[in-house]
């Protein structure tokens, strides 16, 4: 003891946490990251708004999408079609689409700017991976960091048309 009586709280807790630790020890949210099935109208819309940024380096349709069209989307969600978000420090990241076929499932990802660079798509294939054996994509030839990120997770080129290159995963037994 050091000879004189404390009147001043103690700075541990009722159940000895430290609230100076706690300080010290803060642990930024920053780095805080899950894949979740889109569910809410405001997943769907932060949906609309990631790819209509990114639909230049869509393979399919192009056409920005209306909020109609994304509500409808919403309402009547293919039962082959599954949606997931990927959540940052409590942000929506990006998102991942699985389209399932008979031949296996078609991947979609894409990542909002802000999180680029941050392993978001890796996090995003390697999700698809663990739900289908069998992956396809669909890549323009002049998306250098989507062919990348494919090939940096697993894929095998396919082929291509000319504009699109298709790139395979098939997981191993």
């Amino acid at each position: 003891m050091c000879g004189w009586k404390s009147t001043m709280p103690s700075s541990v807790d009722i159940i000895g946490r430290s609230f100076f630790g706690a300080l010290a020890m803060t642990s930024s949210d920053s780095y805080k990251f899950d894949i979740r099935a889109a569910t809410s109208v405001s997943d769907f819309l932060f949906l609309r708004r990631l790819r209509n940024r990114v639909r230049d380096q869509m393979t399919n349709d192009t056409a920005p999408l209306g909020y109609l069209q994304q509500l409808r989307f919403y309402v009547n969600q293919p039962p082959n079609v599954k949606v997931y978000i990927a959540w940052m420090s409590a942000k929506r990241a990006g998102y991942l689409l699985l389209r399932q076929e008979s031949t296996g499932c078609f991947v979609t990802e894409a990542v909002d700017a802000r999180f680029r660079k941050t392993g978001v798509a890796t996090r995003l294939v390697r999700y698809a991976q663990e739900r289908c054996a069998d992956l396809t994509a669909e890549i323009l030839l002049t998306n250098t960091a989507s062919i990348k990120l494919h090939q940096s997770t697993g894929f095998e080129f396919s082929g291509d048309d000319g504009r699109i290159a298709i790139y395979r995963f098939k997981r191993q037994p």
